[in-house]
């Protein structure tokens, strides 16, 4: 990342040709030159307040009381609750917050309201000094039912609603809207590069239902790729088994590193999981989504117990680019800006190398689609190379690789892979 000053030595005509052949064909869309700096800027903004982050987090342990777990982070200095993380089970919790001093606690939600009764078992841990741009590991807590530790502050479902101390707001977890949301738009993708900040707040990251809960159906999680939007997946959507089926949309900014982008969809689907219970969850990815999604169920696997309550029968990832793209190293290198994910998408990354590293779960069936529509000479489906997206360590953990003569986003509206995904999900047993 660079200051500002510097954007503006770059004329016009040079940012574009830095800027194009940083991402996927339609990655970054030509501008005039008065808007390519005013996005520039716009990203670096974001990219400055994100740095001014503080990460807290730790590890939860619970000796007795049956019901989620709600970890807290109070501000010390305002006297207020600034956010709230829910999971299922026991497991790691993970805080984005600005610098300040802090307090983490954690109590068991018995009558899962997401607000604290003194009879719920509880616990609070010491004060911490949270610094802008560091993390603060290893606070872990454990609640102990029989040494209780009552919260000296009051928790409620809308302890954060007043937005003073929350510096990002928490991900959506089950809004339900249709298929053609207006928020569902090219302008709000475009908006998630070049000011993702501005995308948390005016649009919203997380998970949208298309339907309210139905315990009977399998959810299936539908996770775009760069630059995209869940409207991408109207095609497939419109051809799953709604009977059998309820389609969950992820939502996301394209620019943050994946990692981040990955640890928020698995805090929406902890929230879900705590508020539903459900037992299966199908995975169903596109393109940049497909790292996004192998890194979330990465940390879940890590994370696993034995007593695990989720399993997912069936993973399907299409025109994922395994090994990365060479314009994101060049984009890396040559930007005068750079967004945070071309660092994990540049080929060799630390981020791209670790995926394959982690096994899926046992009962999952992984399924790869690839697009080979390209012209020209070249082995792609003219934006990924066939090269990445066939990426071997991943190729041999997929019990089906399945390619189409489709372009990248053409193949979200191919009959030929609609079909092949509807086999695949008729495979999955009616129960466990």
């Amino acid at each position: 990342m660079i200051a500002l000053r510097r954007v503006g030595r770059y004329t016009a005509g040079m940012l574009r040709r830095r800027l194009v052949v940083i991402g996927f064909a339609a990655l970054l869309p030509l501008l005039s030159g008065c808007a390519l700096l005013s996005q520039l800027r716009s990203l670096n903004r974001s990219i400055q307040r994100a740095d001014g982050q503080t990460a807290l987090e730790g590890r939860v342990a619970v000796k007795g009381g049956d019901g989620p777990i709600v970890v807290v982070a109070y501000d010390e200095d305002a006297g207020e609750v600034a956010d709230l993380f829910v999971m299922p089970q026991p497991r790691p919790y993970f805080f984005a917050l600005p610098p300040g001093r802090y307090r983490m606690a954690a109590f068991v939600d018995l009558n899962r309201d997401l607000e604290y009764q003194t009879d719920e078992p509880a616990t609070i841990g010491d004060a911490v000094d949270a610094v802008a741009g560091e993390r603060s590991d290893g606070l872990d807590l454990t609640i102990d039912p029989k040494l209780p530790q009552p919260l000296p502050f009051s928790v409620d479902s809308h302890a954060t609603s007043s937005g003073r101390i929350r510096q990002f707001p928490a991900p959506q977890t089950g809004t339900v809207v249709d298929m053609d949301d207006s928020r569902f738009s090219e302008e709000n993708a475009r908006l998630g590069l070049w000011d993702p900040l501005r995308f948390l707040f005016d649009v919203g990251a997380g998970v949208y239902f298309l339907e309210k809960y139905d315990p009977k159906k399998i959810p299936i999680l539908f996770v775009h790729g760069a630059l995209g939007h869940p409207g991408n997946w109207s095609y497939l959507v419109g051809r799953i088994d709604r009977d059998r089926f309820q389609p969950w949309l992820v939502y996301y900014p394209t620019a943050p590193r994946l990692e981040r982008i990955a640890q928020m969809l698995l805090r929406a689907l902890s929230t879900l999981q705590a508020r539903y219970e459900f037992p299966r969850i199908v995975l169903v990815s596109h393109s940049m989504g497909g790292l996004v999604a192998r890194g979330a169920v990465n940390m879940a696997v890590a994370d696993m117990t034995e007593d695990r309550i989720v399993h997912m029968p069936l993973f399907v990832s299409i025109s994922t680019p395994w090994n990365g793209h060479a314009a994101a190293a060049r984009g890396v290198e040559r930007s005068p800006v750079v967004a945070p994910y071309w660092r994990d998408i540049a080929p060799n990354s630390p981020f791209l190398e670790a995926l394959p590293q982690t096994p899926l779960p046992p009962e999952t069936t992984y399924t790869l689609f690839f697009g080979f529509g390209g012209r020209g000479g070249a082995a792609n489906d003219g934006s990924i190379p066939l090269s990445s997206q066939l990426s071997m360590p991943i190729q041999t953990q997929a019990h089906q690789v399945v390619g189409f003569d489709e372009l990248h986003m053409g193949i979200l509206s191919s009959a030929a892979l609609a079909e092949k995904l509807n086999q695949a999900l008729a495979a999955i047993p009616e129960s466990e």
